[in-house]
């Protein structure tokens, strides 16, 4: 699969903030248990788990069509919302600690620019800027764990 979630991600966040992960590892995660993911789950590869997450991102993209972001702050920040509450959906289903943890951290980033946008802060504040910047810098950290293929 093509540089497939990396893609997904940024347009969805494109999508929401205005402003592919098709693992290459096939082997399972090195972790003794999967506490915060899927429990009693078998062992998960990266590419597994990357693939699921962006069979999700993808359907979400593909629901929203060729929409914009809303111009909105509060209705760009219930899409963000809902963008979050699908990945953290699917993140119920994945076993592989790695991905699962740094879908977690993107997840959180991603909350805390909704966050940001609800509380009214200026696009161009100072809060709503770092918001973004951590969702960046938790994207790029999706990228390093699932490297899309070349």
């Amino acid at each position: 699969m093509p540089k497939k979630l990396i893609a997904l991600a940024t347009a969805g966040l494109a999508l929401t903030l205005l402003a592919g992960c098709s693992g290459s590892d096939s082997g399972s995660s090195s972790a003794p248990s999967a506490s915060k993911t899927a429990a009693a789950a078998p062992a998960q590869t990266k590419g597994e788990a990357c693939s699921l997450l962006e069979n999700e991102l993808a359907s979400f993209l593909k629901e929203q069509g060729s929409s914009s972001a809303p111009a909105d702050p509060k209705a760009r920040a219930a899409l963000v919302d809902e963008f979050v509450q699908r990945i953290d959906s699917a993140l119920k289903k994945v076993s592989n600690d790695q991905v699962h943890d740094t879908f977690e951290d993107f997840s959180g980033a991603a909350k805390g620019y909704s966050s940001a946008i609800r509380s009214g802060a200026a696009e161009d504040s100072a809060e709503v800027k770092k918001a973004q910047t951590e969702v960046q810098t938790t994207l790029d950290q999706v990228s390093a764990v699932c490297p899309a293929k070349s």
